[in-house]
């Protein structure tokens, strides 16, 4: 049987790892809010890193990575450097309810206990990541919706234009210490990627033709799934693990179809 592209990356998604459901399953309100603050952090760190890269040499500053706090509107992103005495506060690019941020030394070089444990946690998490997929991945942390410690996502990055990577993403729950990975929960079953093209597609059909995204791990769409709807500007078409087809569009998703064989 010859499989139409719509049914040829639910497929592929399924496989490449035994289906089972995610261990930590939230409400639809707090996927969509993860998901919105995964692309407004994502997105305004790459702004702040293209800036500092552009107006300060990295090496000579010895940076290794940067930490979050504050929310979207009210952003900073603290790059650190490491020294002999640990790690440090460098630069900080401070957005205040605009999309490009003023530049700034810290001014003071002591980290605190909470920016600490953001260190240890995103560190953890990229050696971890550097062994899954492409090992191509960008980090986010948030405060964990359930507890007191973090949620650092590992988003896996495609280096084509052309493609999306809609597989290789994981979520990790870290101790408020940011010393211990609790869980590292994938949240797709592969590596998949994803033509453009094709996603471009089932948006301008309304999800009848193109890419639809497949998860076996929840009922629902995931955050990243808002994340990358968000990233591409785009509405997606995701069938969760009881085949109810949602959309996934401007930060929300929505049931469109609630059993296979019905059109969208």
């Amino acid at each position: 049987m010859k499989l139409t592209p719509l049914a040829l990356l639910a497929c592929v998604l399924a496989r490449g790892a035994a289906a089972a459901e995610l261990e930590r399953h939230f409400d639809t309100a707090t996927i969509e809010r993860l998901g919105r603050d995964l692309y407004e952090q994502d997105r305004r760190a790459a702004i702040a890193a293209e800036l500092v890269a552009d107006n300060f040499d990295p090496e000579a500053e010895r940076l290794v990575g940067f930490i979050t706090s504050g929310d979207a509107r009210h952003l900073r992103v603290r790059f650190v450097r490491d020294t002999d005495q640990g790690h440090q506060a460098a630069i900080d690019a401070v957005f205040d309810e605009l999309l490009l941020p003023a530049l700034e030394r810290a001014a003071q070089p002591t980290l605190d206990a909470a920016e600490l444990a953001q260190v240890a946690a995103r560190l953890a998490v990229a050696r971890d990541a550097a062994t899954r997929c492409n090992g191509r991945y960008n980090t986010v942390a948030l405060p964990d919706p359930d507890g007191d410690g973090l949620l650092v996502y590992a988003l896996a990055a495609s280096d084509d234009p052309a493609a999306v990577m809609v597989g290789g993403h994981v979520r990790y729950s870290v101790s408020a210490d940011g010393r211990t990975i609790e869980h590292a929960e994938p949240l797709a079953t592969s590596c998949a990627i994803a033509p453009l093209v094709d996603l471009e597609r089932a948006a301008r059909s309304d999800g009848a033709e193109g890419l639809a995204l497949r998860t076996t791990l929840s009922n629902t769409p995931l955050e990243t799934h808002v994340f990358l709807s968000l990233n591409q500007d785009l509405p997606l078409f995701v069938v969760g693990n009881d085949l109810r087809m949602w959309r996934v569009e401007a930060g929300r998703m929505q049931v469109v179809r609630e059993a296979p064989g019905e059109k969208p």
